[in-house]
């Protein structure tokens, strides 16, 4: 195979990474960076490392694992992990995760596999966000890789057969995993579904096999809570205005998502993973086959997200509101019930105006985890 078919997807080489962090460092953004994440004294000292950085992982160990713990600590109650010792067995795959965060959803799990002394993963980097030279160096020093979100149908159709060819690449000759959303785009009410079109993806460097093609892709199911959604007022207003004929996002907002979704206060958070998809498709190998593995696996991936997905006060509280029952309600507190209206008045003053819709928007994001839990466990 050859690999300059993928140059303009890859991230950064180790031998690009001193110039593009050279420019970066010289960007007035990075020194932004700095000053809300590290007190003075501390940027002299990463400054310092950064400077010998050598390759991607050299740049993510002296400056991203630093960052990202820092953003847990200003902005978050704490993390806690489930089934992650797993990961030291399964060797490269791919990471298929609920998006609830731009940034942080991947960037969580790169700190993760650091903590573990695993290599970090190569990660999916939406074209959308490709607004600024200062963003793409960032993106392809962080082991980020391209996804073309637009063009025409040929060329959609060539974008989609070099991404999947890149990723297989990825996992079986660089030894490297990778993190990619289960749908395009962040979840924005609540329901974590995987989208069948992803998985086609993924497979489309063998059509003829698709369920080899899972195998050597090796996915493990990857679910992500946050007590308090990321950007919610963003997403319900998109949300709201969606059902009112469309929705266009303005210039930036993508990165205004980045930049809240780093400093509001997210609760507890939670990463878990689940059985990876070779052994769904070794118990289940007489049932399935070309016209149905898609459906199958986006079906198991959901209710291995469902299963994992950490359910928070607010989670019941919503549950509750919502169907005007007090079904848990010994599951949280008046506590939780007036941080939940003031969070309900916020975006009623985000909004302009307050009805009965934005209401039910705002309460989906936190009670529909809670009824795809019990529909998995129905199942």
């Amino acid at each position: 195979m050859k690999t300059d078919q993928f140059d303009k997807i890859r991230p950064y080489n180790n031998d690009e990474v001193p110039a593009a962090l050279q420019r970066m460092m010289a960007h007035p953004h990075f020194q932004m960076a700095l000053d809300y994440l590290f007190e003075k004294e501390k940027q002299a000292l990463i400054l310092e490392e950064l400077r010998k950085v050598k390759g991607n992982l050299d740049f993510q160990k002296a400056f991203m694992y630093r960052a990202i713990n820092r953003i847990l600590e200003k902005s978050s109650d704490g993390l806690s992990v489930e089934n992650e010792q797993m990961l030291r067995e399964i060797g490269s795959c791919v990471f298929v995760s609920n998006h609830r965060d731009i940034l942080l959803d991947s960037a969580i799990l790169q700190v993760l596999l650091v903590d573990l002394e695993l290599e970090t993963s190569e990660i999916t980097f939406g074209s959308n966000l490709m607004v600024s030279d200062f963003i793409i160096d960032f993106g392809k020093v962080n082991r980020m890789f391209i996804v073309y979100r637009d063009g025409s149908p040929r060329e959609m159709l060539e974008n989609s057969k070099r991404l999947s060819d890149y990723i297989l690449y990825t996992i079986e000759q660089k030894k490297l995993s990778i993190w990619i959303a289960q749908r395009k785009g962040r979840t924005k009410n609540g329901l974590d579904m995987t989208d069948s079109a992803v998985l086609k993806m993924l497979t489309t460097f063998d059509r003829k096999s698709p369920v080899e093609a899972f195998k050597r892709l090796n996915i493990v199911p990857t679910s992500i809570s946050y007590e308090f959604e990321p950007c919610e007022l963003l997403k319900i207003r998109e949300l709201y205005y969606l059902d009112r004929g469309g929705y266009t996002k303005a210039p930036g907002e993508d990165i205004q998502s980045v930049l809240m979704g780093i400093t509001q206060p997210k609760g507890r958070i939670h990463l878990a993973f689940g059985t990876p998809v070779n052994e769904f498709l070794e118990e289940n190998s007489n049932h399935l086959n070309a016209y149905n593995i898609h459906q199958k696996v986006a079906e198991y991936i959901d209710n291995q997200v469902y299963k994992l997905f950490k359910l928070f006060p607010a989670n019941y509280w919503a549950f509750d509101k919502l169907t005007k029952s007090g079904q848990y309600s010994h599951l949280y507190s008046i506590e939780t019930e007036m941080l939940m209206t003031r969070r309900l008045e916020a975006l009623y003053s985000f909004m302009g105006f307050e009805n009965q819709e934005l209401e039910n928007l705002f309460l989906g994001i936190y009670a529909n985890p809670v009824i795809a839990k019990l529909q998995e466990l129905k199942d």
